[in-house]
């Protein structure tokens, strides 16, 4: 049994869940409810630190997570629904701390933001705002946790960033975000103006299949060891790489026309995908 107070915390870290990512939400409630709520005491923290820099544009408030986050660590759980609900989710799980600041540290970068130089400084900064999500959920998804599980989960993670970097060409230009790699921009002869769109030339096409290509190699890599994962995570950890890789092909079909727009996965598609993903591991299975 859960102590009623904590299970209030709880229920409003699913509500955050819910409320900010549907897709998320209907893939991970279907683990077992305690594990299930433990990913949403951790998404809560994720939305939390990630709002902050990119809504309400407060470095501070991530400043003041991290300090609450060494506390956190020394044993005393600040006051607030999000981390009581941590607390229970690392007092019932194998949580481990490293991977929770090492995200607060991926956020900081965005406020003295600098395009990565190469391609080895991109993934660097997919690890620590995304990669580390992998990490920090990994106990939840495989037991027991082996060096193959956390280097699957680490590259779920960082295959996601990358696609919504691709998916967000434009609108982080917008920002004064160029997040592709200066070293390969220089190579193919893509200049910053040329994100500014409509029309993406084919310089940044060739440059946005290049990044393409290594999410979708790292998401060909988790769907073949699906294996790993505990049976009842193997269904949001394969619901979660087909939606992304959609997100990938609808940008294919919109032809690039992403710098002026922002690309989404229609609702009916996210059905087919469920659906998909479901009959796949049926027939995983059954072949077994």
């Amino acid at each position: 049994m859960i102590d009623q107070a904590i299970e209030k915390d709880l229920d409003w870290c699913e509500a955050l869940t819910k409320k900010n990512s549907s897709s998320f939400y209907r893939a991970f409630k279907k683990l077992p409810p305690k594990r299930a709520k433990a990913v949403f005491a951790i998404y809560a923290f994720c939305r939390i630190a990630d709002d902050a820099i990119d809504v309400d544009n407060n470095p501070e408030m991530v400043k003041d997570m991290t300090v609450k986050l060494a506390a956190f660590e020394a044993g005393a759980t600040p006051d607030e629904a999000m981390w009581r609900a941590l607390r229970w989710a690392f007092d019932t799980f194998p949580l481990r701390i490293r991977p929770f600041q090492e995200m607060l540290i991926g956020q900081l970068q965005d406020v003295d933001f600098k395009q990565p130089e190469s391609f080895d400084h991109l993934l660097d900064y997919c690890y620590l705002v995304a990669g580390t999500v992998g990490l920090m959920l990994c106990p939840l998804l495989a037991k027991p946790v082996t060096s193959e599980t956390e280097e699957l989960s680490v590259e779920l993670g960082i295959a996601m960033q990358l696609t919504n970097i691709l998916r967000d060409v434009g609108t982080d230009y917008r920002l004064n975000r160029i997040y592709l790699p200066e070293d390969l921009m220089i190579a193919l002869g893509v200049s910053p103006e040329e994100l500014a769109g409509p029309e993406p030339t084919p310089e940044l096409i060739r440059l946005w299949e290049y990044l393409a290509r290594e999410a979708e190699s790292r998401y060909n890599k988790i769907a073949a060891n699906l294996d790993v994962f505990d049976k009842s995570a193997r269904l949001p950890v394969l619901l979660s790489l087909l939606y992304y890789s959609k997100i990938i092909k609808r940008c294919r079909k919109a032809r690039y026309r992403l710098l002026d727009r922002r690309i989404y996965v229609p609702k009916w598609e996210k059905l087919m995908l469920f659906i998909t993903a479901n009959r796949q591991l049926l027939l995983a299975s059954f072949w077994r």
